[in-house]
């Protein structure tokens, strides 16, 4: 069964919604198949890889929730890719009775990409999420509350026709990211400081292509404890997550489609719509310098 991958134009004729550009700073470290092809292609989603961090510089996928039938988790690395370019499981299991607090977390998320014309496919598609090249470190607070409460809103969001997207996401890396090092044999993993993600989909009211784009940042205040955001009645993780894509373009390099701009409702900067709307994107909170058993480095 091949790989089709993600589809620009999976939303509709004229609704095309591309990938993002990597900048030309960043070019060199693009893990390539052996033909130079950057795009690794898995069923519903595609990832490009960053060899520097060993984690995608995106993940982008065609999602249908409504046709969410597939089942099946399988980590794995994927073998047409240097082992070295990817984070294997080694980063994420805990070792020697210390509980590591990293999850194995996903960027395109498996309910959005687990449908097929078959049951088979479905279930393969879900299958092919849990390649590593599509996972991240994730604190099992962050990834299990604030960008899982992100998910489910997006999927529960009202204002689309048909329940199908275009998501596309990815990590945020900064100064101060926090590194994880499991034994003193292997490179440490540098963990990011956060994760944004651009959504695409035909309005229901509009008919048309909207857009949406949101910031979380796994801080100090995100890693503290569970329930913060997830299920808390009065907190519209659709809202308060929400920022311009010119946001996202600064804090990674990438440079996206016209669209992605022109369609998204967030300004880059406060204006008139953005107070009327109420939507706040929260700040960096402090990254401290504390460890947790041997799992951390500073």
């Amino acid at each position: 069964m091949s790989r089709i991958g993600y589809q620009a134009d999976y939303l509709g004729d004229g609704l095309r919604f591309e990938v993002p550009e990597i900048s030309f700073e960043h070019a060199g470290d693009i893990v390539r198949l052996e033909d130079g092809t950057a795009s690794l292609d898995y069923l519903n989603y595609s990832v490009v890889l960053n060899r520097s961090t060993r984690q995608a510089f995106y993940s982008a996928a065609n999602a249908d929730f409504s046709r969410n039938t597939g089942e099946g988790r399988d980590f794995r690395l994927d073998r047409r890719v240097d082992e070295r370019a990817q984070l294997d499981n080694l980063y994420y299991k805990d070792l020697d009775g210390v509980e590591n607090p990293y999850d194995r977390g996903h960027l395109t998320r498996r309910d959005a990409i687990s449908w097929g014309r078959t049951r088979h496919q479905a279930n393969k598609a879900s299958r092919d999420s849990c390649y590593y090249p599509n996972v991240v470190l994730q604190h099992k607070r962050f990834n299990r509350d604030e960008w899982h409460a992100l998910e489910v809103a997006i999927e529960d969001n009202h204002t689309d026709a048909d329940n199908r997207f275009d998501v596309i996401c990815g990590p945020i890396f900064s100064a101060i990211d926090r590194f994880v090092m499991p034994t003193r044999y292997v490179d440490p993993a540098r963990v990011p400081s956060g994760f944004w993600k651009v959504i695409a989909y035909v309005g229901r009211d509009s008919g048309e292509l909207e857009v949406n784009a949101f910031v979380v940042h796994q801080d100090d205040e995100s890693l503290r404890k569970m329930g913060q955001v997830l299920g808390r009645e009065g907190v519209d993780p659709f809202r308060i997550y929400q920022s311009s894509t010119t946001l996202i373009e600064e804090l990674t390099g990438l440079t996206f489609p016209d669209v992605a701009y022109d369609k998204n409702p967030m300004y880059f900067f406060e204006s008139e719509k953005t107070r009327e709307a109420h939507i706040v994107t929260p700040q960096l909170q402090e990254i401290s310098e504390e460890t947790d058993g041997v799992i951390f480095r500073q």
